[in-house]
């Protein structure tokens, strides 16, 4: 495939998302990293990287830990968003995102707590499942069970418990961004108004999430991995 992140079109992508007070807090390389991932261009997110760690080194007083937790933001995005995109997919992205970030940038350690048992861990993810569900919580739970009951097993505990309530590197609405990305670059649309509606009521502005949709939407149709029309919010 030839290369589709170019420079130009990375500018394009971040254009598009709202300028933040902190340039850590934008959400366009986040939204970007997950759709390249899920998009199967790998070989794009690196190049992510490069630029927003550019764009970084130009702000006065920016330090290693802001460069760390760029960096951060960008692998939990893309490792929240293998729940939706599929594993083999990420672990791709996150190899060459690993191969792209200076050592210093690396983690050796989970950032999870590993300690925490299964019993803790299906708590925090019905906390999260609830929180995230609302009102409609009681209809899809249920519904999960009732079509295998495995899977909403595995959708309280490791789904929710263990990847998606995890927010001390991207908070509830980034979380929203990737898993909005991921859904647009995989071409599943179904939930995608109701996420965009969701990363509102996680903290984003309309106009956050409506950029998150369209850089999402423009590297899939780059990648000619979209079919179908996206909702929009």
């Amino acid at each position: 495939m030839t290369d589709i992140a170019t420079p130009e079109f990375l500018n394009e992508l971040q254009s598009l998302y709202p300028a933040p007070a902190k340039y850590i807090d934008g959400g366009w390389y986040l939204a970007a990293a997950v759709a390249f991932s899920s998009s199967n261009c790998p070989e794009a997110v690196p190049r992510v990287l490069r630029y927003a760690l550019d764009d970084l080194d130009k702000l006065p007083d920016t330090s290693d830990e802001d460069r760390r937790l760029l960096v951060r933001k960008m692998r939990e995005g893309i490792f929240k968003s293998g729940l939706l995109s599929g594993y083999p997919k990420v672990i791709h992205a996150l190899i060459s995102l690993y191969e792209a970030t200076p050592e210093e940038l690396r983690d050796t350690e989970p950032l999870r707590d590993t300690t925490r048992s299964k019993e803790e861990v299906a708590v925090a993810g019905q906390a999260y499942f609830d929180l995230q569900y609302g009102d409609t919580a009681a209809e899809v739970q249920p519904m999960l069970k009732s079509i295998y009951p495995d899977l909403e097993h595995f959708t309280m505990t490791l789904g929710y418990g263990y990847v998606y309530a995890f927010l001390e590197v991207i908070s509830s609405k980034e979380t929203s961004f990737a898993i909005i990305a991921a859904l647009i670059a995989n071409d599943t649309l179904s939930q995608v108004g109701w996420q965009l509606t969701g990363a509102v009521r996680n903290g984003a502005t309309v106009e956050e999430a409506r950029a998150v949709r369209e850089i999402a939407l423009r590297i899939a149709s780059k990648a000619g991995v979209l079919k179908h029309d996206v909702p929009n919010i």
